[in-house]
């Protein structure tokens, strides 16, 4: 008796450890890495098919603009464009319903890599495919790490200033703004922080790996 026992406890102890989770749950507890990847893709194809049937000198000279040898245009132009989404993201932050509209700011980074990364496929063709994935795909990854983790403490803001605005969470503490400050101000160090790398890699490389 005393082994089935000690038996069934230590499988109870198993079951306790590592209660596999359904997928609902998974799913809420990745959600908004999910949303961020599913509008970042749909940002890249429209980009990619708007540059496609929409390609103009004007398109290019626009493109070719933001892109410089120099480190400091790439610098200005990198962080210009960061900066814009970060504040993007910050705003629907403390926005009523600013939530609903968050996954709006994966697909601006989407639509504008996909519209370099056209450019440069459809213009230099292998050659601009290997330079894209190589001088645009890194950095894009990067920044769109750091605005997903800005996009979770934007949502949750908003999410709680609805809740709060409604009446839905009568009993709840106020909203502790400034613990929100500090990781927005830590996002924004890391912003440019990558901005400072990706314009220092790219016209460090740019005498070695040219199209």
């Amino acid at each position: 008796m005393k082994l089935s026992e000690n038996l069934q406890i230590n499988e109870n102890k198993k079951e306790k450890k590592d209660p596999k989770k359904s997928i609902y749950e998974i799913f809420s507890e990745n959600k908004t890495v999910i949303y961020s990847i599913i509008f970042f893709a749909a940002g890249l194809l429209c980009g990619a098919l708007i540059y496609k049937k929409c390609r103009t000198e004007a398109l290019d000279e626009m493109i070719k603009s933001a892109v410089s040898n120099e480190f400091l245009n790439l610098f200005i132009n990198n962080l210009g464009f960061y900066f814009f989404v970060f504040a993007l993201t910050v705003l629907l932050g403390i926005c009523l319903i600013g939530f609903p509209l968050i996954n709006i700011v994966p697909f601006l980074i989407g639509f504008q890599a996909g519209l370099e990364i056209a450019y440069y496929y459809l213009n230099y063709s292998v050659k601009g495919f290997g330079y894209s994935l190589l001088m645009i795909a890194p950095f894009i990854c990067t920044f769109l790490t750091v605005i997903m983790y800005t996009i979770s403490l934007s949502s949750d803001l908003s999410r709680k200033i609805y809740n709060i605005t409604l009446n839905k969470d009568i009993g709840c503490e106020k909203i502790n703004y400034k613990s929100y400050m500090k990781k927005y101000a830590l996002y924004a160090l890391l912003i440019v922080v990558v901005a400072l790398i990706n314009s220092g890699v790219t016209s460090a490389l740019s005498g070695i790996i040219s199209i």
